[in-house]
């Protein structure tokens, strides 16, 4: 009797591009291979990138952007939303991986199987959240550094362990004063001032949600929502909040402030005698009141921005260059919750979100305070 079969699909953001492939049920879950170092967080803005073999080896990826990630790597995006969908090269046996975050979310089509370069973290950075098991009971391993080759070390599904930073740094004022921010082609290079100077405020003054009221940290907060999903690339996406006020360009780069709001942002992208410090910044309209900002040269995602808070922005996490690691503890005070978590329901992502936000309530760092926005 001839296998059951299913049809796969992944597409960007604006369904420029899809891609379907038919395969046997009995072929899935794919297996996705999550890589936590320092280059995927800033090549996508999310804390980790993840991806699977493609059943269709004969893909055609032509009608995509195409950037050459490392000497072993080539990555292909959408050329309009910078949503990543494919890579390619030495590291994937010259066979096309589809970026997990494009996968529709039907039941069963992917699972995590491994992770690697947890240690480029220092903090296990998303890691800590994702499931340890998987759907068979069996632990999903994690390598320190590459998975593969001499002196691959396995660590624990919560490394680097729950006393990284002690309770008392974690309830600190944040540091230090500035977090430089940048994505993986350096096209794009700013710095974040701490909310250090913004004062205590009361917990119910809304205007101020975006800062935790007693240690002034950013709110950190992990996130499924479909768009943001296909936007980086990644299942789980991470956001920091902060105003405009406190984004600069780098010191040497002269003394003009950084737009003030999202539509003189907007403005000085799209000009035609853009600032040269504005880099390669672009943008992607998504709604008529949200632009996505994303690298035109990498596509790392890189602010989200939306017209009922002009003075705001959401920064992508994975940009951040903190020496705390990648959750960027000293700047950041993380929800306990993960948001949108609405939009994984019926699917393979389900689970994944489930078992994150469980381990998320239970983690040490994280802070009940809702997220008012």
């Amino acid at each position: 009797m001839a296998d059951e079969t299913t049809t796969i699909t992944a597409h960007c953001l604006c369904k420029t591009h899809t891609f379907t492939a038919t395969v046997p049920k009995s072929s899935l879950p794919l297996q996705a291979s999550c890589c936590h170092c320092t280059s995927c967080r800033r090549v996508t803005g999310a804390l980790y990138s993840s991806a699977a073999a493609w059943p269709d080896p004969s893909v055609d990826l032509s009608q995509l952007k195409r950037f050459s990630f490392s000497e072993n790597i080539e990555l292909f995006s959408c050329q309009t939303c910078s949503s990543g969908l494919f890579c390619m090269g030495n590291a994937t046996g010259n066979k096309p991986w589809v970026v997990t975050g494009a996968l529709v979310n039907g039941p069963g089509v992917a699972r995590y199987a491994t992770h690697m370069f947890v240690g480029d973290t220092l903090d296990g950075g998303a890691s800590i959240w994702l499931p340890r098991e998987d759907e068979d009971g069996k632990p999903v391993k994690r390598y320190k550094q590459s998975r593969r080759g001499d002196n691959v070390e396995e660590v624990s599904a919560d490394w680097p362990g729950p006393k990284k930073l002690s309770p008392e740094r974690l309830d600190a004022t944040p540091s230090p004063e500035v977090t430089n921010l940048s994505c993986f082609c350096k096209g794009v290079q700013l710095q974040l001032r701490s909310g250090a100077d913004l004062g205590p405020t009361p917990e119910e003054d809304l205007r101020r949600w975006f800062v935790d009221p007693k240690t002034l940290k950013y709110t950190g907060s992990l996130e499924c929502c479909d768009s943001c999903r296909l936007s980086f690339g990644s299942d789980l996406i991470s956001w920091a909040f902060a105003p405009l006020s406190h984004l600069a360009f780098p010191e040497d780069s002269g003394h003009s402030e950084f737009p003030q709001t999202i539509g003189a942002l907007r403005e000085g992208v799209d000009s035609s005698a853009k600032d040269p410090r504005l880099g390669t910044l672009a943008y992607y309209k998504s709604s008529p009141e949200i632009e996505r900002y994303f690298c035109s040269r990498c596509s790392a995602s890189v602010f989200y921005a939306v017209h009922d808070r002009p003075d705001m922005l959401d920064i992508a996490v994975g940009l951040l260059d903190h020496p705390d690691g990648a959750r960027a503890e000293g700047l950041l005070k993380w929800l306990d919750k993960i948001g949108w978590a609405q939009d994984s329901a019926g699917g393979w992502r389900e689970g994944l979100t489930k078992t994150a936000g469980d381990l998320q309530r239970g983690w040490a760092g994280a802070t009940g305070k809702p997220l008012n926005t």
